[in-house]
């Protein structure tokens, strides 16, 4: 009795550890899912926008817009604003004090009409109602007194120049500066003079129309303006006097509506375009087919409700402000076409000001009051569109998938698109299983119904063995042995896996037209080894054929014949590499799940089937496979989660080219590898570290997805040769 009642404390106990233990692993996998979900969530946020603090200026003038340029230094502590007096006022920030005044040197009854920030830079420019163009730069040092850090500004007037003076009004500045170079821009109605920082004499530029907006291009030395009747004028300056026309574009909707705003984004690439009736739109040199090149729209953005009056851009990313007469300014990032922030002032911005580190804005009234915004925007380049869509990217001729998450400049346009990603791991999946699934199930089919129980003894386990080597060592030497080694052997390569089935089912079925007496010899279970001189010979055959098309087909250089005639390029580490080598992690796996199932088929189901008078290859066929399908399909969808999860391999053995091409002859990346390759340079938090865990997420649901299908085909098959 006590010995009942101990096993059945025993049992009970073991029953409660087993169930805990299952209950621990599914809160830990969800666990970890909801970890990933959490980190990846973040990526669809949008900007924040919160007011830091509201600052009257007291006016030199009576002039209640006679401040001309606000902006501010990177920390976000000081703010400075340039009047048409020629005074350049600092102040804090946090108490609204005025911490120091410099003054730029104006001539008796001079004053400034408009002025502007160099992109990326605190050089001005400003002009003068005298005709005079005044350069000067704001410099900003650290001063350190024991543990407090004070920011002291700096002002230096770098240039002055003396246009004549005419009575015809300047409509606006534009000022762009290179490490090397400055350009400054001044638009009078239908004529735009300009200077190089060499020039001692400006250049004019002569349209059709009233100019309503430039700006400048410093890298391909170009002045873009926009015209009040619609168009849009690029202009090569790259020869000082002789400016050339480069093309006319119409940039609105309709002739008549005025281009009112121009800017580009950092890196000078994309143009951003704001009209009269509120739109918004993106543009670029784009490259067509016969090679000519020209500016095209290549997106548009939500639309204002009124003109758009101003547009500045982040020193940081391709996010930008656009603000209209009525007050409204809205935050885009033109990559993704994101509305970001929308948000209603109480006045129409005369001027406003993007911060250095695209932390915050601030904009100012016409009366002088000045409003300091802090803004959070940690992904603006994310969303659906950018991670699963195809997009327009600067410098790309039409729209596309593209992963590339750094580049060699801080203006680089990073690319999120995890489509070639997704693209590489079915491929590498695909390819892989290609090689692995038929090898391991008809050797499995062989070992289990065909071998002699000795060979099965030393084949199962050796294949088994196979799955304890380390991944990093199959892609270390597929990728520095077998890769140069099909490089030189690709034909041989190709010939020999075509005629080598060929040729061994020809050797069967002429070994089973041999008379008896000729094959009852062979021991039953031992005949593979009649296989060993086929397959050596086979071999031999196969790569003596692919020798032979190849120097006598393919001029002795597969790879320049490839890219010559079919215009295919060969990677060395390649699909065909992947394929062979994951193939080597797969199979066994494959292999020992298929081998148990179909060892496990009941005995009776075959004895009855050859004592009907069938033969044992038809009896494997026809009733030992299906029994075991069910099981079989489970072992190929288990080798399919572990191919779609392979890291080192694919890391090793591929060039980790994220290309989207279903060609044999180039290389792949996928979700594992990306997040293997790109996780060291991700920042925490940091778009590319919140895509990783999304990368992680995909194969979560992949791999969850591909399980559920197989259990569901799994529990048909199973019912379906339940009866048997």
């Amino acid at each position: 009795m006590n010995f009942l009642n101990r096993r059945h404390i025993y049992d009970r106990l073991a029953s409660g550890i087993i169930a805990a233990g299952g209950f621990a692993l599914i809160v830990i996998i969800l666990g970890m899912m909801g970890f990933i979900i959490k980190q990846a969530l973040p990526l669809w946020s949008g900007a924040e926008l919160s007011t830091v603090s509201a600052i009257e200026l007291a006016q030199d003038t009576n002039d209640k817009s006679a401040i001309k340029l606000i902006g501010q230094e990177e920390q976000r502590e000081i703010l400075f604003a340039l009047t048409d007096s020629g005074a350049v006022r600092f102040m804090r920030t946090s108490d609204q004090k005025e911490l120091q005044t410099f003054h730029i040197p104006l001539h008796k009854d001079e004053h400034i009409i408009h002025a502007m920030e160099a992109f990326a830079s605190h050089r001005i420019a400003c002009v003068t109602d005298q005709g005079r163009i005044i350069e000067a730069e704001i410099k900003f040092s650290s001063q350190f007194t024991g543990d407090h850090r004070s920011i002291i500004p700096e002002l230096h007037i770098l240039s002055v120049r003396t246009s004549s003076k005419t009575k015809t009004p300047v409509r606006g500045i534009s000022y762009a500066v290179t490490a090397s170079d400055a350009y400054v821009a001044v638009a009078k109605e239908n004529t735009a003079y300009y200077y190089k920082s060499s020039d001692t004499v400006p250049s004019l530029v002569v349209t059709d129309a009233v100019i309503r907006s430039m700006a400048i291009n410093p890298l391909r030395e170009e002045i873009v303006l926009g015209l009040e009747d619609g168009h849009m004028e690029r202009w090569d300056i790259r020869e000082t006097n002789a400016p050339t026309r480069i093309e006319s574009v119409a940039a609105t909707a309709q002739n008549g509506i005025a281009v009112t705003a121009l800017a580009y984004l950092i890196g000078d690439i994309s143009l951003i375009v704001g009209d009269e009736e509120g739109r918004v739109s993106g543009w670029m040199e784009v490259k067509h087919t016969d090679g000519s090149k020209n500016f095209a729209r290549i997106r548009d953005f939500d639309r204002h409700e009124s003109s758009i009056q101003a547009i500045t851009a982040s020193w940081r990313n391709k996010c930008f402000v656009t603000a209209d007469g009525r007050g409204v300014f809205k935050l885009f990032h033109s990559t993704s076409n994101r509305l970001l922030v929308e948000h209603k002032l109480s006045y129409a911005p005369s001027q406003l000001s993007y911060a250095p580190k695209a932390d915050g804005l601030v904009f100012l009234s016409g009366e002088g009051r000045v409003e300091n915004f802090a803004l959070h925007n940690p992904h603006p380049e994310s969303n659906w569109q950018t991670l699963f869509g195809e997009v327009w990217y600067e410098s790309y001729d039409a729209p596309g998938y593209t992963w590339q998450s750094t580049g060699g400049t801080d203006d680089f346009e990073p690319k999120f698109s995890l489509i070639p990603l997704i693209f590489g791991t079915l491929k590498a999946t695909l390819y892989a299983m290609l090689f692995a699934a038929p090898l391991a199930i008809l050797g499995a089919l062989y070992t289990s119904q065909f071998a002699h129980p000795r060979i099965r003894t030393i084949v199962k386990p050796t294949v088994e063995i196979m799955a304890a080597l380390p991944s990093v060592v199959i892609g270390f030497i597929a990728g520095l042995w077998l890769a140069p080694l099909l490089k030189n052997v690709l034909i041989e390569f190709i010939a020999v896996i075509t005629l080598l089935p060929l040729l061994i089912i020809l050797f069967v079925l002429l070994f089973d037209k041999l008379p008896k007496k000729w094959t009852n010899p062979f021991r039953h279970g031992y005949e593979v080894f009649l296989m060993l001189p086929v397959l050596a010979i086979s071999i031999w055959i196969g790569y003596m054929v692919g020798y032979w098309i190849e120097t006598n087909m393919l001029g002795g250089d597969v790879q320049n014949w490839l890219y010559q005639t079919l215009g295919i390029r060969y990677d060395q580490r390649n699909s065909i590499i992947i394929g062979i080598a994951m193939a080597f992690a797969v199979m066994p796996i494959i292999f020992t799940i298929t081998e148990d199932a179909l060892s496990s088929v009941p005995k009776h189901l075959t004895s009855a089937s050859l004592a009907l008078g069938a033969t044992r290859w038809q009896t494997a066929i026809k009733v030992v496979l299906p029994a075991a399908s069910a099981a079989i399909f489970s072992a190929v969808m288990i080798g399919f989660g572990r191919a779609v999860g392979e890291t080192m391999i694919v890391l090793m053995a591929t060039g980790n080219t994220p290309i989207m091409d279903w060609s044999i002859f180039n290389g792949m990346r996928t979700l594992s590898a990306n997040i293997a390759v790109e996780i060291p340079e991700a920042p925490e938090g940091g778009t590319l570290y919140r895509v990783l865990f999304l990368s992680g997420l995909l194969l979560f649901v992949i791999t969850f997805v591909v399980n559920t299908l197989a259990e569901i085909v799994r529990q048909r098959l199973r019912k379906k040769y339940a009866s048997m």
